[in-house]
């Protein structure tokens, strides 16, 4: 039922060898697509999983950033709902058993949805949002919440392909686009929220999965190099409404 789309690079060692074999055993999974910056974690997982029709494994012609490789991951998914899932985060069965009964309760939702997770365990609870179905029109009473810019911010949610297939970058400035790996979870809800009129993000209850946090994140390395990027993605997504 659903792809999972994993960008990555160098994650091998300390998250996908752990984390890869349960996504395999995962029925609901239909495909596991691997984007990798520079193919190292590409050429140990054929190693590991030879001819796993599961795996589709892609390396990248050059570093794309964090950014340009989540929509790079997506654009390579086959079904209609795409978990894009961090390399250094897991999302167990319960996670997408939960998000597969929320679509075929709400089997009338349009294409452009994301399912987000309610909690980001064991540091990010979002749980005083649950069941908030976020759209244009509602999202500036919500960024009032003290964990907002955090949650807005941290995506590993599930989303619908027509998103990512209509998603127009063309005019982005390069600054956002290559700058942006601190905020670009942000920087993707806001383009959905400016490009996508009736865009709407469910968060959806007891929708949980591990978030890690460690000194190799992207987020942590790379935040204080690029306050300028932050801000302007900051004052962009403020004016949606």
């Amino acid at each position: 039922m659903f792809s999972l789309c994993i960008p990555t690079i160098d994650r091998f060692e300390s998250f996908l060898n752990k984390n890869i074999p349960k996504y395999l055993e995962n029925e609901l999974i239909d495909e596991i697509i691997i984007s990798d910056e520079n193919g190292n974690d590409v050429n140990l997982l054929k190693e590991h999983y030879p001819d796993n029709s599961k795996l589709k494994l892609f390396k990248n012609d050059k570093i794309l950033g964090p950014f340009l490789n989540k929509i790079k991951a997506c654009s390579y998914a086959k079904n209609e709902w795409i978990a894009l899932i961090d390399s250094d985060n897991y999302c167990d069965f319960r996670y997408f058993d939960v998000a597969k009964k929320y679509l075929k309760k709400n089997n009338d939702l349009k294409t452009n949805i994301i399912l987000s997770p309610c909690f980001a365990k064991p540091n990010f609870n979002y749980e005083c949002l649950k069941n908030v179905i976020l759209t244009k029109q509602n999202i500036k009473e919500y960024n009032k919440f003290q964990i907002f810019n955090t949650f807005i911010n941290t995506g590993n949610y599930i989303l619908n392909k027509n998103l990512i297939q209509n998603l127009n970058i063309t005019n982005e400035p390069n600054d956002l686009i290559y700058n942006s790996s601190a905020c670009d979870v942000k920087y993707m809800n806001t383009l959905f929220f400016e490009q996508f009129e009736n865009l709407e993000i469910h968060i959806v209850e007891n929708m949980e999965y591990e978030h890690t946090v460690h000194d190799n994140s992207i987020y942590l390395q790379t935040y204080m190099k690029t306050w300028y990027t932050i801000n302007n993605v900051d004052k962009r997504f403020n004016q949606i409404s």
